[in-house]
């Protein structure tokens, strides 16, 4: 069960990376729409990663 878990927090983790990179490249090279759909994902996946550990 543990394992799982663990798993589950590995993909909130990359989730959450692949949106804060989108935000940041975004930004950087002045590509809102990469903000814009970064942002979202790096939401969810910080929401999700925080659920994840409360269990």
């Amino acid at each position: 069960m543990a394992a799982a878990q663990n798993g589950n927090e590995g993909v909130w983790r990359v989730l959450t990376g692949v949106g804060a990179l989108g935000v940041g490249i975004g930004l950087i090279a002045g590509i809102p729409i990469l903000s814009l759909l970064g942002a979202p994902l790096a939401i969810v996946g910080a929401i999700g990663l925080t659920a994840a550990r409360r269990k």
